[in-house]
């Protein structure tokens, strides 16, 4: 029987529950007892370990459905085969056991929600530790320096938590009776194992439909796997990452959040057997790391926009090779370093068949990408209309280099008697989507009137808008819109954004020619005048930020003369000695002196006027009582 014992800061669980030796006669789901410890009828919904090589990656873990003092059933499928004479077997201890082994301070439980008060705990001596349907709580309280180990499970013991139906290695996905575990660390931790390198002896860590919360207030928690450890239906949520090292470990239908630093992530230090499918990394600094030569295969990965980064491949080494097949598309900007070696792939998967629908076999089928390789192993033969899959690469990333894209294809099908077809394809997974648009209501023009302005060209490869006649932003914004849905432009970003009357246009140059324009407007670029034209609004480009402000005075005697200078100096901006009832002029000042003067009216004299913004000045013009009319 198990030793249950506590200190202060952990629970340990030394050696097996039970264990036993079979007789002959067993099969995949009945076992019968030889010697040992017997079996009991109480041992059912407790797990049954087949420790059927001395590889603790290959041993075989299922639920207990019912037991007697001669042979225990097992379900979730049943062993991958029937257990010979002198098969070694160990039956898991529980939560049940652990909280009655110890008192309510150390361990306390309420219905399936356990609690270890303020403890870990460790597993020694082979004990095998398992659970379902059950809540757990824990929290290391190990201090010191460095990363200190927690939850520390030795060699050839084993931990799991819910069931997988069809069992490990198998490609199994079903989870059934997953747990809630709450791991919380107050140190930089390595949970479970301080080892780092494969084990063939190494502890198993199964975590089956389960919800796993990491807190870590002070410090962050690591896993090192030497031996198998396997995710699988599972919510990883928190500050964790971890190395898997044996090729045995399975991540599959796992979602990973929390991750918010960028010192730990999930790495790969062996290359699995299986391929890490379906898994969905979120709300995270680093999804991956890749880490010296180790290569990992991954499936139907989703990488969501929340990441920091996708990969942080600062460790890895030349020959390190990351394949990535029908997973989120990513970005050579979303790899830290040029170190390593990844690939991105979709899956081709064709059914060929004859005019009238009859599966065809012996049709060949092959998949080139831009420089004219053959895809996945080369030309694909049909068997009974089915081509098997091919993965065509579109994405490349050398050691040391910058990605290249490998798409679109030339696909080409041919068997002899038929017609040949040949054609390109980008290869993008099926997306069904529903898209919505709203209407635009900045613009004012309807699609007609946007046509048919003129005075303003744009320059798509250049970057660059001119304007040849009178214009402002509103007129402006139209005309772009307008362009940017002509076909020849639809390769073109929405870079030249409208905020009210304020344009920014990103690094696009604007030329004004013999014209006006309105409006505010910000570039990386360069705004140039020519030709007398004329600039309304603040505008910064890569000389600075200038300020043109237009000022108009109203209720002016005719032939008036108008003089307008720079504040405090005798700098003329711009003058006219005959005006109309109305005078207009432009400046960059933020104060100007203005002089009105006319035959047979009092000299006016108006000083430091603010002209930091547009301004309409009505003039009132008093008659000179001294003049007399010749």
């Amino acid at each position: 029987m198990a030793t249950i014992s506590a200190t202060s800061t952990r629970i340990r669980i030394n050696g097996p529950y039970k264990s036993f030796v079979s007789s002959s006669g067993s099969t995949s789901t009945v076992i019968q007892f030889a010697s040992g410890d017997a079996p009991a009828s109480g041992d059912a919904g407790r797990f049954l370990l087949w420790q059927n090589t001395a590889n603790t990656g290959a041993w075989e873990v299922r639920f207990i459905a019912s037991s007697t003092s001669t042979t225990v059933t097992v379900t979730d499928g049943g062993f991958s085969s029937a257990p010979g004479a002198s098969a070694n077997f160990v039956i898991s201890s529980n939560l049940d056991d652990i909280n009655s082994a110890t008192a309510t301070s150390v361990m306390r439980a309420q219905g399936r929600s356990y609690q270890m008060r303020d403890r870990d705990f460790e597993l020694t001596s082979g004990a095998f530790l398992a659970d379902v349907n059950a809540s757990l709580s824990t929290k290391s309280t190990q201090t010191g320096g460095g990363f200190i180990s927690t939850y520390p499970v030795a060699d050839g013991c084993v931990l799991q938590f819910g069931r997988l139906v069809g069992g490990e290695a198998n490609d199994s996905t079903e989870t059934i009776g997953g747990c809630q575990i709450i791991f919380e660390t107050s140190n930089n931790t390595l949970m479970f194992t301080n080892q780092s390198s494969a084990n063939t002896a190494g502890p198993v860590l199964n975590f089956y439909g389960c919800l796993i919360e990491s807190i870590a207030p002070v410090g962050l928690p690591f896993i090192r796997s030497p031996g198998a450890m396997r995710l699988i239906g599972c919510i990883a949520d928190g500050p964790m990452g971890g190395r898997l090292y044996s090729t045995a470990s399975e991540l599959v239908d796992t979602r990973f959040s929390g991750n918010l630093t960028g010192s730990i992530a999930w790495s790969l230090g062996g290359s699995f057997t299986r391929s890490i499918d379906n898994a969905f990394f979120f709300q995270g600094n680093t999804a991956i790391k890749a880490f010296e030569s180790f290569t990992g295969a991954f499936t139907n990965v989703t990488f969501a926009d929340s990441l920091t980064q996708v990969i942080q491949s600062s460790g890895a080494y030349s020959n390190l090779l990351f394949t990535f097949t029908d997973c989120t598309t990513f970005a050579d900007g979303d790899i830290s370093n040029s170190n390593g070696q990844y690939e991105q792939l979709k899956s081709i998967n064709y059914t060929v068949t004859d005019s009238s629908g009859t599966d065809l076999s012996g049709v060949k089928v092959a998949v080139y990408d831009t420089v004219g390789d053959v895809q996945s192993g080369g030309v694909q033969i049909s068997s009974g209309g089915a081509v098997p899959q091919i993965n065509a690469r579109f994405f490349r990333k050398d050691h040391g280099a910058t990605a290249v894209s490998k798409a679109p294809f030339d696909i080409r099908i041919r068997r002899y008697g038929y017609v040949y077809l040949g054609f390109q394809s980008a290869v993008v997974e099926p997306i069904k989507q529903e898209i919505r648009l709203s209407g635009n209501t900045t613009l004012v023009s309807t699609e007609a009137q946007a046509a048919a302005i003129t005075g303003i060209a744009l320059n798509f490869s250049t970057s660059t808008a001119t304007i040849t006649s009178d214009h402002n932003a509103q007129s402006l914004y139209d005309y772009y819109q307008y362009q940017l849905d002509q076909t020849a432009n639809m390769a073109y970003g929405e870079d030249l954004i409208l905020s009210g009357t304020s344009f920014d246009l990103a690094d696009w140059g604007l030329v004004v020619d013999g014209a006006t324009y309105t409006g505010d407007v910000t570039t990386t670029g360069t705004i140039t005048l020519i030709n007398g034209s004329t600039f309304v609004g603040t505008f910064t480009d890569a000389n600075g930020t200038t300020t043109i402000t237009e000022l108009t005075l109203t209720g002016l005697k005719a032939n008036s003369e108008v003089r307008v200078y720079q504040a405090g100096t005798t700098t003329e901006i711009d003058g006219v000695e005959n005006s109309g009832t109305t005078f207009a002029t432009t400046t960059s000042a933020s104060s100007v002196d203005i002089v009105v003067h006319a035959l047979g009216y009092e000299y006016q004299r108006l000083n430091g006027v603010d002209t930091s913004q547009n301004l309409t000045l009505p003039i009132s013009q008093r008659a000179d009582r001294n003049y007399s009319n010749p």
